[in-house]
């Protein structure tokens, strides 16, 4: 809670995730989920199952936290400082009447508006609508009850671009304070039975999901399990020598040599020592000698590797043991992760992300070729959309762009802001009489095309 208020006062925008096993489970399958979590200012476990488990892989979690339970606590401590906040989402009138009881509960509370916009999928939402409203409102806390992970990933699209110090998913909570729904008892909280009162009361929507969740929780656990019985072997690498490294450093790539964090205050240091020492810099970290990684070390490689994206570079997990390469591809983070076991691999790594990071333009007898970056999503669709678009205008008003090919080759990740980009790019070439294709999708990106339900819009003439 002091956290959320201390970012609230930074004005710094803020995406706060509440991960119960449903979430996780989604985000197995979900790259554009999966990334979500990664990159979230704040990941909650909003589920037992999360909290019981969590000692076998590393620190043990205090308890669980759930969406339900921060939503009015928010509130009351928004009325104590002087905040404001905003409903967004739930069916027609919930929001308002949920920030009425909120009202009504605590008089000094500063209410910033409500809005329940009509249900759409998330890429054909109004969003220019639902910002426009946010932008008059200026918020403190924004929460979102479009349901996960349309919520999550309406949060990830447009975080990075408003004025709203904390926004948050907060799921069926708006329903839970006006009684729509009602939650369970808090004996059955107590007792870690909440999952069987929401099924009772919705079977025919939750029993296939609690299904799921249980059939992955018991596939990730028998998985982790072999990991664990693993025999720790090491793999074949080129050791680096001090000659190694002096090459390495003069091609903007800091060396750093692993060694096991053994507490948050140890990891937290490692993280910012690198943040200052390597700014700007790709970062190669050294695990030859690592057997493991809790989660908290698995935690402070995700935390610097988030760091390095946002100056437009990347780590480099170096000669990772077939034990623990085998822990990052189950938890699905050798798409994150580079990993390299020779020098010569290290600086292809690097060279790659300096020439195809920010993706291109050719143009040639009336055929418009886009190349996509690595990565297409919120962060870095401003940069790409700038350079394509001039070009692009410009061929169009001259009136003789005949086609668009768009070479996704290159393209490692995307997210809802570059699929949406690449729907409005189609609708804009259609009216226009100018045909568009998109050629050489990766299969991991075509995952997430698949799971927007925009692959037959998109990938079909």
């Amino acid at each position: 809670m002091d956290w959320i208020i201390a970012r609230v006062k930074s004005g710094r925008p803020a995406n706060i995730a509440t991960a119960n096993l449903d979430f996780v489970t989604r985000a197995w399958s979900d790259p554009e989920l999966q990334r979500i979590l990664i990159d979230a200012d704040l990941v909650l476990a909003d589920g037992f199952p999360i909290v019981k488990l969590a000692p076998f892989f590393g620190p043990a979690l205090k308890d669980r936290v759930t969406g339900s339970d921060l939503t009015p606590m928010l509130a009351e401590r928004a009325a104590k400082e002087g905040m404001s906040i905003y409903g967004l989402g739930s069916a027609a009138g919930v929001a308002e009447k949920a920030m009425e009881i909120l009202k009504a509960r605590h008089p000094d509370l500063k209410v910033a508006g409500t809005y329940s916009p009509p249900y759409a999928p998330l890429l054909e939402m109004d969003h220019r609508n639902i910002l426009k409203k946010l932008e008059v409102a200026r918020p403190d806390i924004l929460f979102v009850a479009l349901g996960a992970p349309k919520q999550e990933k309406f949060i990830s699209m447009h975080v990075r671009g408003w004025n709203i110090p904390v926004a948050m998913g907060v799921g069926a909570s708006l329903d839970f304070i006006t009684g729509e729904q009602k939650r369970a008892p808090q004996w059955m909280r107590n007792q870690h039975l909440e999952w069987l009162w929401r099924i009772c009361c919705n079977p025919q929507r939750l029993f296939v999901r609690y299904c799921a969740n249980v059939r992955f929780l018991l596939c990730a656990s028998r998985q982790m399990f072999l990991i664990n019985r693993m025999a720790d072997k090491p793999r074949p690498f080129q050791m680096l020598d001090e000659n190694d490294l002096f090459a390495l450093e003069d091609q903007g790539i800091a060396v750093e040599r692993f060694q096991r964090l053994g507490s948050e205050t140890a990891a937290r240091e490692w993280v910012q020592r690198i943040a200052d020492t390597a700014m700007g810099m790709n970062v190669l970290v050294d695990l030859h000698a690592v057997p493991w990684l809790d989660s908290l070390e698995l935690g402070a490689l995700l935390e610097t590797n988030k760091i390095c994206r946002s100056w437009g570079k990347r780590l480099i997990l170096y000669a990772p043991r077939p034990k623990l390469l085998r822990l990052l591809e189950t938890c699905r983070l050798t798409d994150y992760f580079d990993t390299a076991t020779r020098r010569d691999e290290v600086e292809a790594i690097a060279n790659n992300l300096t020439e195809h990071l920010a993706g291109g333009t050719l143009y040639t007898e009336g055929a418009l070729t886009l190349e996509l970056p690595m990565e297409l999503t919120s962060a870095t669709l401003p940069y790409f959309e700038k350079e394509a678009g001039f070009i692009h205008h410009e061929l169009r008003a001259q009136g003789i762009l005949k086609t668009v090919e768009v070479d996704a080759s290159r393209l490692d990740f995307i997210d809802s802001s570059g699929l949406g980009y690449l729907i409005s790019l189609k609708k804009t070439t259609q009216d226009e009489g100018v045909s568009m294709s998109i050629a050489n999708l990766p299969p991991k990106p075509r995952r997430t095309f698949e799971i927007a339900r925009v692959d037959k819009m998109l990938l079909h003439a």
